[in-house]
């Protein structure tokens, strides 16, 4: 976060705290992204030549298991679909932008099992899997190939070495290169003057129902595309 960015979608720090404790909380499923692997999911996602759907993008948020989500209340669900739709808000609009974006990872711990960087290119390599699998017949070959070669230089570093053969700083490195590689990959979008995400509402007014306003036949508001009644409203 840069709280002198500008940007009226960037979140401010009781809000930023609020998303990473609650995607951390008992309140989630048990396999939701924390917010490391949320911004690298999101990243991607935000930075695919062709926007994804909200309704493809959300449900992997909370579960990559097809039988669906399972919050611990309604009030709980409505919460962090606000907030993750408030951070997706932030990083598209600032990734590409000076100064706007920075990837976010946790720093390093004697007692962790994961190295610095694997869980947001574990979200980072979700997300680009939703890519469209035609994207590069949409766009002209000379840009398909350039983004192809800076995803391959930004990834290769991981895939070659391991972040287990580098020190800390090396793979916080690799992860800082995010910045300008998606930067540079967003721009030839916009000079492709191709359609780019824009801010979806999140007020209460904004057009999402809250879990006690959800019937139990309507789409559940998690975005699995399951009636609420099979998904987060299931006894």
């Amino acid at each position: 976060m840069n709280s002198e960015s500008g940007n009226p979608y960037e979140l401010d720090d009781e809000a930023f705290d609020a998303l990473e404790a609650l995607l951390a909380s008992d309140a989630v499923p048990e396999d939701c992204m924390n917010l490391e692997m949320l911004d690298g999911y999101l990243a991607a996602v935000v930075s695919s030549p062709i926007v994804i759907p909200q309704d493809d993008w959300l449900p992997g948020v909370w579960t990559a298991h097809a039988d669906g989500a399972a919050f611990g209340s309604g009030s709980a669900m409505q919460q962090a679909i606000r907030l993750v739709l408030s951070y997706y808000n932030e990083l598209a609009t600032s990734i590409g932008t000076p100064d706007g974006w920075e990837p976010f990872c946790y720093a390093a711990s004697d007692h962790d099992e994961i190295d610095i960087g694997e869980e947001w290119m574990e979200g980072f390599a979700q997300g680009l899997e939703l890519w469209p699998g035609n994207w590069r017949a949409r766009v002209p070959s000379g840009d398909a190939d350039a983004v192809c070669a800076l995803l391959d230089a930004f990834v290769a570093p991981w895939e070659e070495a391991g972040p287990d053969t580098a020190d800390a700083s090396t793979r916080l490195r690799w992860i800082g290169d995010a910045r300008d590689t998606l930067g540079e990959i967003v721009a030839r979008w916009y000079a492709l003057e191709l359609s780019r995400p824009q801010p979806v509402p999140v007020e209460a007014s904004g057009g999402l129902r809250t879990a006690s306003e959800s019937g139990r036949n309507d789409p559940c508001p998690c975005g699995s595309g399951k009636k609420y009644k099979k998904c987060c409203g299931a006894e």
